[in-house]
């Protein structure tokens, strides 16, 4: 888009000038160096096909290096500095690799104003309006507490985590605000990308506040996407006037889609709408004003940045060992002494059906313009197995920069130099058309585009996100696997119950994580530390904890990341997740209205008490049958919805389909923290913890969907947990104390049928038709936490802290 002024990047960059040119970096290798480099990464004549070989026979492996937890993440005020990389970086990482690093980071912390390109459309003007999580959380509750940062004149708020958010999105507010025409930001953000300590917190009558985006498209569910997706599940477009559309056989309406930009970089343009249904030839006949009948529905999702965290461990592991682990016909089994449940959900095997996600290669050359001396533009992606993104639709690693840039930011550069183009805020003939908008803020000329970011700058970017490390174990985890052999098998340490109960080897693990612990030629143990006898929950059936990585293709740090036990814990597979289809679907109601998911619903539930052996028991009731646990108290809390289903994709969804996610890695999670969950729906702030705090319901052996309100990071965890499935149905031991029982909504924005309808779709009895085909592929591991003891679940929780 625009472009002015561009100032370099700080620290050793700082000796390059302070102008390079009009365009954002160094410049350093050249456009044409880089260009090279990436026709050599992508393979010849259309080869490209991102592949990691398995090592030879022989290789031996060693723990992967890790950052000092309690220095982890310390960093100075952004944008960050050379100094800055020893809480983040391997400590191998050479002085001349950091370099290499530092204009990528620099680029990432720094902000970005429309001087830079960055024009009226841009989401953000700050990478970290996605990819920085807040200081407001509660002290000592994972990385980002202000009273645990050691660094002058610094919050030490994370770089490396998603970003915060204190309450839920109310997307009748953000979609559309008729007084303007254009959308509601959900609060949080100031014009310079930092957060607004004054933004509305009221996510009942106001958009509430949250830094994940809103991605929107419409979908159809019977018509299959044949040249990106060859198995059928369905048609996305994206609503940005780019797709030609097959099934009326002219283009999709330009519509702004798919992200909606609700934070402008410049101050007088508003936030773009979500489009009603009248303004959508897909939903809506423009002639008839009647409903279009074309079999596409509106899909609206939320997204929250990935944690950047071990990246370039993913990128290294040999693809034959992530293929190895798929089972999409659900025919294997494991073995647990915690029951058996998996037939009586309909299961074949042990109801997890891992599944590749195939992503066609897009890669495209635009040749240089011998007349003018244009530069060659490099377009699109190598193909493969997906492992990056919430989806796992990214190969690699530059997809996440470059996307990012562009679509995020509106900095184009010669991997990409078209620019978002979109329309005004209403089209003529739109009932909002009256609707003034400012010159300044409608679509650009992007027919001559410039792009407005050396190459050295997202390969930069990418040399750093490779090479930003895990940090240790907390120190319980730790000093558990230093013990010696029969120390550890003889322990009886919390940790090293939640840590078996999760599914792992203890010992073999140990000897992959520790640095000389692993004996001459093996130690005949489950190469990914998997307690293959007895998985108990089988977390580990999706969460791999252990994978080995092969050469890493990286230039910049690959002796960090090559043939090294990694603690990723996942598989990198796509699992079905929960789905309630009310919730997915979406009926529309008002045409001047968009279909939306869920509002926000405030539920009082008791607080403080987390049932059985804390006096939540049916035998320890008061008169009114609610539970005299220690400190309970009613609350009013944001009701978070157990759906976890959308067909909203970004522009390279593969195979996947609207209900599979991508196995989480947990790595760092316990010093990270907060937020939890692809959106980030499972939320902890100061600002609302003791107001309006997330809350649903948990189950154990003596009680039954009791209320859970998130005012720490075990609840916090407690609750992803329990959102890996839809809740237990209710029985004798359900719960009696206020907020108990089946979350059903009190009306709202979807319609659920009778309150009993509601009650059979959000907590379906295990044995039911629903409960088959819309509970998860973690619904016998959710089904196995739901019988242990409270004592049980907390050593889980307490070894999740400490990864």
């Amino acid at each position: 888009m625009r472009k002015i002024l561009i100032i370099v990047s700080i620290g050793v960059l700082a000796s390059v000038g302070a102008l390079v040119g009009q365009q954002i970096g160094t410049g350093n290798p050249t456009d044409a160096q880089l260009i090279q480099t990436r026709l050599a990464e992508v393979g010849a004549s259309g080869s490209g096909i991102f592949d990691i070989p398995v090592p030879p026979v022989g290789t031996q492996y060693r723990p992967v290096e890790r950052v000092p937890r309690n220095q982890f993440g310390q960093v100075g005020a952004f944008p960050l500095k050379l100094s800055d990389l020893n809480s983040l970086v391997y400590p191998a990482t050479t002085q001349a690799e950091r370099n290499q690093m530092l204009e990528g980071m620099s680029l990432f912390t720094g902000p970005h104003p429309a001087n830079e390109g960055a024009g009226p459309m841009a989401n953000q003007p700050f990478c970290l309006g996605c990819h920085m999580s807040s200081a407001e959380v509660l002290p000592g509750q994972g990385l980002v507490s202000a009273a645990e940062c050691t660094v002058k004149d610094s919050t030490c708020v994370s770089i490396v985590s998603r970003a915060a958010r204190a309450t839920l999105t109310n997307f009748s507010k953000t979609s559309l605000d008729p007084a303007t025409g254009g959308g509601e930001a959900p609060g949080g953000v100031l014009a310079d990308g930092h957060p607004d300590p004054n933004a509305n917190l009221d996510a009942i009558n106001g958009p509430g506040r949250t830094a994940a985006f809103t991605i929107f498209s419409d979908f159809n569910p019977t018509h299959a996407d044949a040249a990106n997706n060859p198995t059928g599940i369905g048609f996305q477009d994206p609503l940005d006037g780019a797709t030609a559309n097959i099934v009326i056989g002219s283009t999709s309406p330009a519509l702004g889609g798919f992200v909606q930009h609700v934070r402008p970089s410049t101050t007088d343009c508003v936030p773009k709408p979500i489009p009603p249904v009248k303004n959508d030839a897909l939903l809506f006949n423009q002639t008839t004003g009647a409903p279009a009948n074309l079999g596409f529905r509106r899909s609206i999702g939320e997204r929250a940045g990935p944690p950047y965290i071990g990246r370039g461990l993913i990128e290294a592991i040999p693809t034959a060992d992530l293929a190895a682990g798929a089972d999409p016909m659900d025919l294997l089994g494991s073995n647990s002494s915690l029951g058996h449940y998996a037939a009586a959900m309909g299961c074949i095997g042990d109801c997890v059906a891992g599944k590749i996600n195939m992503i066609p290669r897009n890669f495209t050359v635009i040749a240089s313009d011998t007349m003018t001396g244009a530069p060659t533009i490099l377009r699109g992606f190598v193909g493969g197995q997906g492992r990056f993104g919430l989806r796992a639709n990214g190969v690699e690693i530059i997809q996440f920069a470059i996307g990012g840039l562009r679509g995020e930011l509106g900095i184009t550069s010669n991997f990409d130099n078209r620019e978002i183009n979109f329309p005004r805020l209403f089209p003529a003939g739109s009932p909002q058309a009256g609707i003034a908008e400012p010159a300044s803020c409608l679509a650009e000329n992007a027919l001559v585009p410039e792009p407005e970011a050396f190459l050295s700058s997202p390969v930069s970017e990418r040399n750093w996100i490779r090479n930003v490390a895990p940090p240790e174990f907390g120190d319980k985890l730790a000093n558990l696997l230093k013990l010696p052999q029969k120390a550890i098998e003889n322990s009886n340490d919390k940790v090293k119950r939640g840590a078996e109960l999760f599914g792992i080897d203890v010992v073999a693990f140990a000897n992959r994580m520790v640095a000389d612990r692993m004996t001459v030629g093996g130690d005949g143990r489950d190469s990914h530390a998997i307690n293959q006898s007895d998985r108990q929950l089988n977390c580990v059936g999706c969460h791999t904890p252990v994978q080995r990585t092969g050469q890493s293709p990286a230039t910049v740090g690959a002796h960090n990341l090559s043939f090294v036990w990694a603690p990723i814990f996942s598989d990198l597979l796509l699992h079905k997740m929960p789905v309630v289809d009310a919730e997915r679907v979406m009926t529309q109601v008002n045409p001047n209205d968009s279909p939306r998911p869920r509002d926000p619903q405030a539920f009082v539930r008791c607080s403080g008490n987390r049932g059985g052996d804390e006096g939540g028991s049916d035998g320890d009731k008061d008169d009114n049958g609610n539970g005299k646990g220690h400190n309970c108290q009613s609350i009013s809390t944001l009701d978070l919805p157990r759906n976890l289903a959308d067909d909203t994709f970004s522009d390279q969804k593969g195979s996947a389909d609207g209900r599979e996610f991508r196995t989480a890695p947990l790595t760092g999670m316990g010093r990270v923290g907060t937020p939890f969950l692809h959106d980030a729906r499972v939320y902890l702030s100061t600002l609302t913890v003791n107001k309006t705090p997330a809350g649903t319901v948990t189950t154990n052996s003596s009680e039954t969907n009791a209320p859970l309100v998130v005012q720490s990071l075990e609840d916090a965890i407690r609750a992803a947990i329990e959102l890996h499935d839809l809740p237990a149905p209710d029985d004798a031991k359900t719960s009696r104390q206020t907020g108990g029982g089946c979350p059903v909504p009190a009306g709202g924005n979807i319609d659920y049928g009778t309150p009993a309808q509601a009650a059979a779709v959000i907590c379906p009895a295990y044995n039911s038709t629903t409960s088959q085909t819309n509970r998860s592929d973690a619904r016998e591991v959710i089904r196995r936490f739901r019988a242990l003891s409270k004592q049980d679940q907390d050593a889980l929780i307490e070894f999740l802290k400490q990864l």
